[in-house]
């Protein structure tokens, strides 16, 4: 008995390990196309198992089943594919193209749809494609990327974007704000939704994005109502897939310096030039610029005694680090699948003291009980951003008012110019303003299947964001040990702020989907309602004991303390619907309704209804174009109008405001309030009306792609302070009454090379036209911003906003007696001085004369993409540009070294002088700025293409990563600004730059080592 009980435990030993060995046995394969094409990206899951993994550039996989497993492959564009392993150790398996499926989903508002299916003008982007391009802020990563989205990145310090994304142009203006760009823009930005959530672009990790959605026409955005009139942008984040757990690493160093230096002229052409400006002044001209002291200076070797006039770009400037690491795990079965992903970026300033450093953690689950009707999801995102920065900012200091002084003395006093100024003491010593930022996201989602094709979905989302900041200016005082001037700063200060936001979004969906016979029809209808509260709250105290201590309780306790504080709230509430039709899919038709309801306008006015209608027409699908398919593979015509809206009034403008005031009873001052604005009870919504034609077509079976629009939007109701009789005794409210055309073309260009051995390529360009023109002021205006010596700029009907205003110029004088037959700006105007047009010939120069002078928004955008794979190595290419744009030069880059400023080397001796009378640049004249004045001699021509990105990469052989446990490892360099080609590369500033004196934080190139890491 017992050798047989030896004998069957020794068999069962046998059949497990036998079973054992069937459940590992390793399957490798290729999946290719129909037509032999290696496919990669493709999902390889076991069936009713959570394990699986994805075919490489070569369209390989491996994966351990059992013998009776069955593969499930999918992938975009291909028919869903069941293989029976059937225990082979190696598979090829090949993919049918899916007729249905041909062209990716396209996200759109509250929903997806097939791109072939679309009837509206819908520009998507892969998250790959953004996060190809190391930067710190989506803004940057989109430009050059679509076709009618115009990105103009200028910049900005470490954690501060000054990047503005336009779709297809400017709509709308502020009249009652301005600066020296112009009339304020801010309400032109575009609508992002995040999730089913309005969010700002920069709370996003880019590394989460999944795809990208711009919708363009009024077809695709009328959805959104009254918040679309600007576009909307569409982000979907990456969610966790079924699967084994799959941890990703995605990170990069990168190196950045300044694309631009300015160059100061030389020190002996500047001091010459000082003793002509002096001379033709009629002044006495320095002992400085003596001739013995010019030779001093310019053979000097002790530059603490002889320092240069202006060094500050190359003391400032400096290279430095910004890194990014982030990683993310994600996975789960057919019944919860989830991802988080971590991320945590350095970015220091080319300029000492700027710094910003952020760190986020964003997790999404979902939830599918198996033979269920319903889901749920929920996402939670938490960030912490801290930045730092000089209370007092130097680039303004860099250019003006800071010459001869030496930067610092070895001591580690600085010296001072004669207006006790030097850039680096006020970002070393002056103090910092330090800013944090708390930013929390929530948001769950349930949807239920309530019949077929029905369902019903409710998301609730919120927002809380807190942000903090400390700007303490130190005291201190500093004494130039070469020439004793002193710049002393008597008490520090600290300026604190709070503010708090909290945004709670309620979205309620009901769609429905079915089909019979040759009919499709989906209907959506929906329910929104957002309520968005804030507090600001502002406190001022100086005298602290040092410069260390910086909490607001330990200042001055008199009358130096202030304190300010204010609260707000807004609501806006939503109905809306789209009904979508298709005949034999070849018959398009959508249409869209909102009804919006806002509390920034009175009763009666709160409400109004946003509808657009579009269709289309898949030629190709018609019988008589079959024989033509072989060249056009696919054929679509779409139309659609639309209207939206802007509700961005100021907040309460309805309301008879009261401002604080004070009045004298008896010789004491008494507190009191008074109305000194009309309040507009029927203030209402800008709305914009907008016409889209468009075509889609695809040849050379399917991998050129293209894609052209025709618009023409009028923006209507922009607020303008109309005239009221001079008996109200109040100021003019706003009323809804200017008109803003924008009309234009978009064109996108695609193509995928065929697999030609271990080669293959990509490439796609985009170019865009806008016209934008002031249509209607209602007899009002022209409104003028600007000065003399800054730019001036114009809103006037027939001219686009913000055009710059100036005048004209033809040449210098040359002679005495050309002077004499002329009219002039400026009296005792002589040879070599700029010859003002006198356009309306009444014999004299004033602002009468003044015309259009340059564009500061570009007519032209485009860009141009590539991508070449050989083997493992893979390359990327971006080119973008503009054109049809200006600059408008001022301050120290205008004056040429008439006042105490920076002068550029473009000015070395190539100034007017009597030996010199074709010179390109006028005569100088000391403290005198008739040769400034704002006109088209200083708008250069801001027409731009740069190379903004190339990458070069390198994705290790899997022999070499799975000895490593590592599923893909991707290792690469890029540059980003690498070069560019403009008429401002001359005077060495960056052509995306607004107009004015360059005092901003410069834009950056980056050189990035990075490394990709699956496991």
């Amino acid at each position: 008995m017992k050798k047989l009980s030896l004998f069957m435990y020794g068999i069962a030993m046998l059949l497990t390990f036998a079973a054992t060995a069937q459940q590992t046995l390793k399957t490798a394969g290729q999946v290719r196309s129909g037509k032999g094409e290696k496919l990669p990206g493709i999902n390889i899951q076991v069936k009713h198992s959570g394990k699986g993994t994805v075919t490489d550039a070569e369209g390989r996989f491996s994966l351990s089943v059992a013998p009776g497993d069955t593969l499930l492959v999918s992938g975009i564009g291909y028919k869903k594919l069941e293989a029976p392993v059937n225990g082979r150790s190696q598979l090829d398996l090949r993919l049918a193209d899916d007729e249905t499926a041909l062209g990716e989903v396209v996200v759109i508002g509250y929903g997806t749809q097939k791109k072939s299916d679309l009837t509206n003008s819908v520009a998507q982007i892969k998250g790959a494609d953004i996060t190809r391009r190391p930067v710190s802020n989506i803004q940057q990563a989109l430009q050059g990327l679509a076709p009618g989205v115009t990105v103009l990145d200028r910049g900005g310090a470490p954690g501060v974007s000054n990047a503005t994304i336009r779709v297809r142009g400017i709509t709308t203006f502020n009249i009652n704000s301005s600066s020296t760009s112009g009339y304020d823009l801010g309400k032109n930005d575009a609508l992002v939704i995040i999730d089913g959530i309005e969010q700002r672009m920069q709370d996003i990790n880019p590394e989460d994005i999944e795809s990208l959605s711009v919708l363009k026409d009024a077809a695709s955005t009328a959805i959104y109502g009254s918040r679309a009139t600007n576009g909307v942008i569409l982000i979907t984040t990456k969610r966790g897939k079924s699967g084994k757990l799959t941890v990703n690493y995605n990170g990069y160093y990168a190196w950045q310096k300044s694309v631009n230096k300015p160059q100061m002229m030389d020190i002996e052409s500047y001091m010459r030039e000082q003793v002509v400006a002096y001379t033709n002044a009629g002044v006495a001209v320095p002992a400085r610029f003596s001739e013995e002291s010019i030779q001093q200076y310019v053979n000097a070797t002790d530059r603490y005694k002889y320092p240069m006039p202006n060094t500050w770009f190359n003391t400032m400037l400096k290279t430095s680090p910004q890194q990014s690491h982030v990683l993310s795990l994600s996975g789960g079965n057919e019944v919860v699948k989830t991802r988080m992903s971590v991320r945590y970026q350095d970015q220091q300033g080319i300029v000492e003291n700027y710094s910003d450093k952020l760190s986020e953690v964003r997790m999404n689950a979902d939830y599918s009980p198996l033979n269920s009707r319903v889901h749920f999801a929920g996402d939670i995102n938490y960030r912490n951003n801290t930045n730092t920065k000089p209370t007092v900012e130097p680039f303004n200091n860099m250019f003006h008012g800071s010459l001869w002084a030496v930067p610092k003395y070895p001591d580690g006093t600085y010296g001072l110019s004669t207006q006790g100024n030097n850039p680096l003491m006020f970002d070393e010593i002056g103090g910092l303003s330090k800013q944090g930022i708390d930013y929390f996201l929530g948001n769950v989602r349930g949807d239920v299947d309530l019949l077929p094709g029905l369902r019903f979905s409710s998301q609730f989302g919120t927002r809380v964001m807190y942000t903090q900041q400390k700007n303490f200016t130190n005291s201190y005082t500093n004494t130039d040990k070469n020439t004793n001037i002193t710049k002393t700063v008597a008490n520090n200060s600290l300026t604190e702020v709070r503010n708090t936001l909290r945004e709670y979004t309620w979205n309620n969906l009901l769609t429905y989907e079915h089909s019979f016979g040759k009919h499709d029809l989906k209907a959506l209808a929906g329910y929104s309602q957002i309520d968005n509260k804030q507090t600001f709250l502002t406190a001022y105290r100086e005298r602290f004991y040092n410069n260390d201590i910086t909490s607001i309780g330990q200042g001055a306790n008199d009358g130096t303390k202030s304190n300010s504080g204010s609260d707000a709230e807004y609501g806006l509430r939503s109905y809306f619907g789209r009904i979508n039709y298709a005949y034999a899919g070849k018959y398009l038709l959508e249409v869209n309704g909102r009804y919006d309801g806002s509390s920034r306008f009175a009763d009666g006015k709160r409400y109004s209804f946003f509808p657009s209608f579009s269709a289309g027409w898949r030629i190709a699908k018609e019988q008589f174009f079959a024989p033509l398919l072989p060249i056009v593979n696919d054929l679509k015509l779409r139309g659609s109008y639309g209207k939206t809206g802007n509700q961005s009034v100021d907040l309460y403008s309805y309301y008879d405001a009261l401002t604080a005031t004070s009045y004298t009873f008896n010789g004491v001052p008494v507190p009191g309030y008074r109305q000194t604005t009309l309040a507009n009870t029927d203030l209402g919504w800008e709305s914009t009306t907008q016409l889209d034609l468009g075509l889609d077509a695809a040849f050379l079976d399917r991998r050129l792609n293209v894609t052209a629009d025709y618009y023409r939007k009028l923006t209507s109701d922009i607020l303008l302070n109309l005239d009221i009789p001079a008996t109200v005794g109040l100021n003019a409210p706003p009323q809804n009454a200017g008109s803003v055309e924008n009309k234009g073309v978009e064109i996108a260009v695609n193509y995928n090379s065929k697999q030609s051995g271990h080669f293959r390529y990509t490439i796609g360009a985009n170019f865009s036209y806008n016209e934008n023109k002031v249509t209607d002021l209602k007899g009002t205006g022209p409104y003028i911003t600007g000065s003399d010596i800054d730019p001036r700029y114009i809103i006037k009907t027939g001219l686009p906003i913000n055009t710059l205003w100036g005048y004209q110029t033809d040449g210098l004088f040359q002679t005495v007696e050309e002077i004499s037959k002329y009219p002039t700006l400026a009296s005792n105007t002589k040879p070599g001085d700029v010859k003002y047009v006198d356009r309306n010939n009444d014999g004299k120069i004033d602002a009468n004369d003044m015309t259009n002078i340059g564009l500061s928004f570009p007519k032209y955008t485009f860009g141009l993409n590539a991508g070449l794979q050989y083997k493992e190595f893979e390359l990327n290419i971006l080119i973008q540009g503009a054109a049809k744009v200006d600059t408008r030069l001022s301050g120290a880059l205008a004056e040429m070294g008439n006042q105490e400023g920076f002068t550029h080397e473009i000015y070395a001796n190539n100034y007017w002088t009597p030996e010199h009378t074709n010179a390109r640049f006028p005569r100088p004249v000391k403290y005198d700025l008739r040769n400034v004045a704002t006109s088209d001699r200083l708008v250069i021509d801001g027409s731009y293409i740069r190379l903004k990105n190339i990458q070069l990469s390198y994705h290790l052989p899997e022999y070499i990563t799975k000895k490593a446990l590592i599923s893909k490892s991707t290792v690469y360099v890029s540059a980003t600004n690498l070069f560019t080609i403009s008429k401002l590369n001359e005077w060495n500033l960056d052509p995306e730059a607004e107009s004015g004196r360059a005092v901003y934080y410069p834009q950056t190139s980056l050189f990035t080592v990075g490394l990709n890491l699956q496991f």
